[in-house]
């Protein structure tokens, strides 16, 4: 485990796809880099199959095999029929019984994972209703999860999602075979450029999410010119529209106008009568092509300006545009299916993120008091749109036109990168497949080395700090005020100091903040529209079911896996790190919500689980997604 990576590591990024390493990933994380040097070239279709077979499997296990008990994890010679390719193999077996098929799945596994964060380092097995097994290709196990999940629902087989997987297979290739021959350094690279690097640079996506990189309606052209993950940086689109159109509100009750021709450098004037409002360039032509629009531009009532002004930096979530200084963020809207939604910015989601700024400023001194390495990014200002037909009906004829010119300006990361901080998304470190290990990995080293310590020492050193940054504000959020936010992976940015340690964590994307009934009384002096107050009060079960997903299953259970990185007994050391802090939390702040709570997880009760796999099969709404109970090592483990 003392075992130093090469100095190349630190100073370049892995983007180049030879370094990709299948079907096995490095046994311990320090060296990373060394197997991936060692591994022979992987063709990007091949990587993009097999990664979706083993997302597939991750979801399958998860939501399915876990819950219905169809599952273990066993060394070889005690597997039952095993496939004979695997007979010589020493490792653990991951052992998925499907009875309504009469299948079952085998693959190599590199230890046992309580939470089903497995690291695959076989070919997957698939034996059918004969007894007889080949090596599964993704669509042989998609086809065989959806065939099983049909008579499990009673329900038709789901082309669709099939269609959807082999669309996200496209879309990862295309996105992995425009990193092959890149390798650039990093080490003159800014704070800035690393952060945007780190949002631009998650080529796997999703690992518990059975269509990673779905998107769609884009072309490969389109692909190209707008996503982050090619390193896309693009002008603004932008209409003229009637002022009497527009539905805006804004914390500090400026114009907004103003504030986002400041921004976005656009330099066009407008009457008195009317506003310049900024659009993603694709959603400026999905627009044009609506009739409403059209008519509004034939009657000169709209107009469109084309692109100009400041370029703008796609972030992870492709709507969201960061600008080239880092001052500000603009979540824009795009009628695109991306993973499970179309993201454009409803009316009711707007107020509630606007809401969630507005309740939460009035708290930030105390909390800057008591976790001063704790940011929350405020939604400073939203914009929409309502046609004069609109405007009083509350049935509205043009919602989807109308939510299409909804934004949200937010605050930047210039306070933190004027501090000397490296802004990196978790998400890119974190979940992101070999890229993200290997950034980890020499991310780690510098940690350590620096210490004076060991990599075991930094490792659980470096988790202690980056889990008690993000579990203390958190959970007294959660606990003293009510408040729920959703610091999952994508919306978690941490804050890195020179030498590598987590100096910061900095939560975004207030919009779908919620209430619990100790915060509700907050808003009733707000004066919020009943669909908004719906929308983001909750039960006291919702909000920690909101936290214990997004916080410690999205993120912490990814973070303990990375750096483990196949080491079980690293895994239970970290596991053991997280039972201290949250024991450490308890006598900090105690409280009887958060005293049940936790005294439940460190007595083994489950962690909420999002079914990810089962709401695109049902084709849900994503907020009809169930939670399912997911357990864990933290009643078993020693204390650290």
């Amino acid at each position: 485990m003392n075992a130093s990576l090469p100095r190349f590591a630190w100073n370049h990024a892995p983007d180049t796809l030879p370094l990709l390493h299948l079907p096995s990933l490095p046994h311990a994380l320090p060296h990373a880099r060394q197997a991936a040097n060692n591994a022979a070239p992987v063709e990007a279709s091949d990587y993009a199959q097999l990664q979706h077979a083993r997302v597939l499997l991750n979801c399958y296990a998860r939501e399915v095999a876990m819950q219905e008990h169809k599952l273990a994890v066993r060394s070889i010679a005690h597997t039952r029929l095993a496939p004979a390719a695997l007979r010589q193999y020493q490792g653990q077996v991951l052992d998925i019984q499907l009875p309504r098929m009469q299948s079952r799945f085998c693959v190599g596994v590199q230890h046992v994972s309580v939470t089903g964060n497995y690291d695959y380092i076989t070919d997957i097995y698939l034996q059918d209703h004969q007894q007889s097994w080949s090596v599964a290709s993704w669509r042989e196990i998609a086809q065989i999860i959806v065939a099983d999940l049909s008579l499990r629902e009673g329900t038709a087989f789901n082309a669709d999602l099939l269609q959807q997987i082999e669309e996200s297979i496209a879309t990862m290739q295309h996105l992995l075979e425009a990193q092959q021959g890149k390798l650039r350094s990093l080490h003159t690279d800014s704070a800035l450029q690393q952060y945007i690097r780190s949002e631009q640079h998650l080529l796997t996506g999703h690992p518990f999410h059975p269509t990673p990189k779905s998107r769609s309606g884009w072309t490969r052209t389109e692909e190209k010119n707008y996503s982050p993950e090619h390193g896309a940086r693009l002008q603004l689109h932008y209409f003229q529209i009637p002022r009497s159109w527009i539905i805006s509100d804004s914390l500090d009750e400026q114009d907004l106008s103003s504030r986002l021709q400041q921004l976005t450098g656009h330099g066009l004037q407008a009457d008195s009568k009317h506003i310049i409002v900024p659009l993603h360039p694709w959603q400026a032509d999905w627009l044009m092509q609506q009739p409403r629009i059209q008519a509004a531009m034939a009657t000169g009532d709209l107009r469109d300006l084309g692109c100009s002004g400041k370029q703008f930096y796609p972030t992870a979530s492709i709507r969201t545009m960061l600008a080239e200084d880092g001052s500000a963020f603009l979540k824009l809207s795009l009628n695109l299916r991306i993973t499970n939604c179309i993201r454009n910015n409803a009316r009711h989601e707007l107020a509630a993120a606007l809401t969630a700024s507005r309740l939460y400023r009035p708290m930030k001194a105390d909390m800057l008091a008591l976790f001063p390495h704790f940011h929350a990014l405020e939604e400073q200002a939203y914009l929409s749109v309502a046609f004069p037909e609109d405007q009083q009906q509350s049935d509205r004829q043009h919602k989807e036109i109308e939510d299409g010119f909804g934004l949200v300006l937010r605050e930047g990361l210039a306070s933190h990168l004027a501090q000397g901080i490296t802004p990196m998304i978790c998400a890119a470190l974190f979940g992101n497949g070999q890229a993200g290990r290997l950034q980890v990995a020499a991310l780690i080293e510098r940690f350590s080395h620096r210490h004076s310590l060991s990599l075991r020492q930094g490792m659980r050193l470096w988790f202690s700090r980056y889990a008690e940054l993000a579990i203390y504000p958190v959970f007294y959020l959660l606990f003293e005020k009510g408040i729920a936010f959703e610091p999952h992976m994508q919306n978690s940015i941490v804050g890195l100091a020179e030498d590598g340690t987590p100096v910061r964590f900095i939560v975004r994307d207030l919009e779908l903040t919620r209430l619990t009934p100790k915060a509700h009384k907050l808003i009733k002096a707000m004066q919020l529209d009943e669909h908004t107050r719906k929308e983001i009060c909750c039960s006291d079960e919702a909000g920690w079911t909101r936290i214990g997903y997004c916080l410690l299953v999205n993120s912490i259970c990814e973070v303990i896996a990375t750096l483990a990185n196949g080491n079980h007994e690293l895994y239970l050391e970290l596991w053991a790190c997280l039972r201290n802090i949250l024991q450490s939390y308890l006598a900090n702040f105690p409280n009887p919500e958060a005293a049940r709570r936790i005294q439940g997880l460190l007595s083994g009760e489950p962690l909420p689980v999002k079914g990810n796999l089962l709401i695109r099969f049902l084709k849900q709404a994503d907020r009809k997604a169930a939670y399912l109970p997911l357990y864990h090592p933290l009643g078993v483990v020693n204390e650290a």
